[in-house]
């Protein structure tokens, strides 16, 4: 880190030097690798290093934004003087500046244990050989018509030092996993495919294989012989994978670029009650091992948990200081890092004996987003419900509305998040859904 910190110092330096007012700069190093296995053979082995120097310039009421690979120090000498003569020829910008240190203040000491020396130690064989283990289990599901199976698994180590002129230092390390099983069935000709896959910080977190190939084998199973139903309101239950997608879709334009640009449907609803009294999301960037833990933002404000949504009502936007300025608000933070949603007691499994007549959806294709009014509409693949059981598979139907009164409709939420994302969103319940069909 060390090495990581001489380079950035002596950047900020020559910034300064240069004729820069202020500069916030940020140098990472990454590697990674993966295996991609099918048929019995590595279909995909990769192996990547990199690292990054990225300077943002304020010069003169001027702002820009570079980057380079070349850490020579006579390379970097030149980049940033090229970066600030580009700087001087750009249009002044009053609302752009560095965050106000006193931001930077109060950020946790916890140990977030965001960093594991058991991925770092992973090798290229370690890989193959989880992605040989996953591969003989999805054979072992002999009652599935199996025409492919494909698994993966991919590691990586980051390490970053960043330094503004105002005041702002920090320093991360961190890892990161994942597993995948992919199994496509032949149905007749038809190819229907699904997924199990997970995401740890941690090796010792991820679950046995046998859960990943378990989920890829109940999904895919749940494609054979789909059907259109007839059109008509149903309910709905958002398996969570499915639950997670529509809420970061719904969400998307709180950023503080979509509301200076007039297209979002969040413009002026502070305080608007826009969903049912379910409807709580509150954003964690502490929790220990999280995926999108982090004790400072990209702006290097510190991280404190936030409501989203309390109840239905809309609290917060997410706006990085640029566009705070531009809206003449208090910036928040540009982006989420783990969002929550408050589990319920029952499972998915209870939910569903609950609903005459609905559809378990276990994925969305496609569709399309109106993000100044709201308007939605998607493509579905699931499960039709009838008197609490699953019946027939469906798809080819789609589901449409406006976010705000979908939301509205949230009577329950499962009990079933997956600590393998960083959106923590359970299975859900919609009611009185327009779904189309034949």
């Amino acid at each position: 880190m060390t090495n990581l910190r001489q380079i950035v110092t002596d950047t900020i330096a020559l910034c300064k030097a240069n004729g820069a007012q202020d500069a916030f700069v940020s140098l990472g190093q990454s590697h990674s690798m993966s295996v991609s296995w099918r048929k019995g053979r590595i279909e995909k082995l990769q192996s990547a290093g990199a690292s990054a120097l990225h300077v943002q310039l304020f010069v003169d009421g001027r702002f820009s934004a570079h980057s380079t690979s070349d850490l020579r120090s006579d390379s970097i000498s030149r980049f940033v003087e090229r970066g600030i003569a580009m700087t001087r020829l750009l249009e002044p910008d009053p609302f752009r500046g560095l965050a106000d240190p006193a931001r930077y203040e109060g950020r946790t000491t916890q140990d977030l244990e965001l960093f594991d020396s058991a991925v770092n130690a992973l090798t290229p064989a370690d890989l193959v050989s989880q992605c040989q283990a996953i591969e003989a289990l999805a054979q072992e599901k002999s009652d599935l018509p199996i025409e492919d199976i494909t698994s993966s698994y991919g590691a990586g180590m980051r390490r970053y030092f960043e330094m503004s002129t105002n005041g702002f230092e920090g320093e991360m390390v961190t890892t990161s996993a994942n597993k995948s099983c992919s199994i496509v069935l032949n149905d007749d000709g038809k190819k229907p495919s699904d997924y199990g896959s997970a995401a740890v910080r941690h090796v010792s977190d991820f679950p046995e294989i046998g859960t990943i190939v378990d989920e890829a084998a109940a999904f895919a199973r749940l494609r054979l012989g789909q059907k259109k139903l007839p059109s008509r309101p149903r309910t709905l239950i958002l398996d969570r994978r499915v639950a997670r997608q529509l809420v970061s879709s719904f969400l998307s334009p709180l950023s503080g670029y979509d509301l200076v640009a007039k297209r979002s449907y969040f413009e002026g609803k502070i305080g608007a009650n826009l969903g049912s009294g379910l409807l709580t999301l509150v954003d964690m960037p502490h929790l220990v091992r999280g995926l999108g833990s982090s004790p400072y933002d990209d702006e290097g404000m510190a991280t404190r948990d936030a409501t989203i949504f309390d109840k239905g009502v809309l609290k917060q936007y997410l706006l990085d200081n640029y566009c705070a300025r531009k809206l003449d608000l208090e910036a928040t933070s540009g982006s989420l890092n783990n969002l929550v949603m408050p589990k319920g007691e029952r499972s998915l499994a209870a939910m569903i004996a609950d609903v005459k007549d609905g559809i378990y959806v276990i994925g969305l294709l496609g569709g399309n987003k109106d993000n100044l009014r709201g308007d939605f509409s998607h493509g579905i693949v699931g499960v039709a419900i009838e008197n609490g059981e699953l019946t027939t598979p469906i798809s080819e139907m789609n589901i449409d509305g406006n976010f705000t009164n979908l939301w509205q409709r949230l009577v329950e939420v499962g009990n079933d998040p997956s600590p393998y994302a960083n959106y923590l969103i359970p299975s859900l319940r919609i009611d009185d859904v327009s779904v189309s069909g034949t």
